[in-house]
């Protein structure tokens, strides 16, 4: 039983590693590194949103982009 649990971790490793070469080698270049940990990296912050309760990083970004779009700043009407 532990061999067989043992095998499947590893089975389950190598193809993380094969999906993220394939996604490197595809990418364009300037950009292989975030193509090939990009969907490593947005597991861990959905698994930080599940733990934490809160918001991760990118919700947070668009949510203030939003926000910012919405209400002007104190310089917008400047443009005289």
């Amino acid at each position: 039983m532990e061999l067989v649990i043992g095998a499947l971790a590893a089975l389950f490793g190598l193809a993380l590693v094969v999906g993220m070469t394939v996604r490197a080698v595809r990418a364009p270049r300037g950009q292989r590194a975030r193509a090939a940990f990009g969907p490593l990296m947005g597991a861990g912050e959905t698994y930080q949103e599940l733990h934490t309760g809160q918001k991760g990083l990118q919700d947070s970004v668009i949510e203030s982009i939003q926000e910012s779009e919405v209400r002007p700043s104190r310089t917008d009407g400047d443009d005289r």
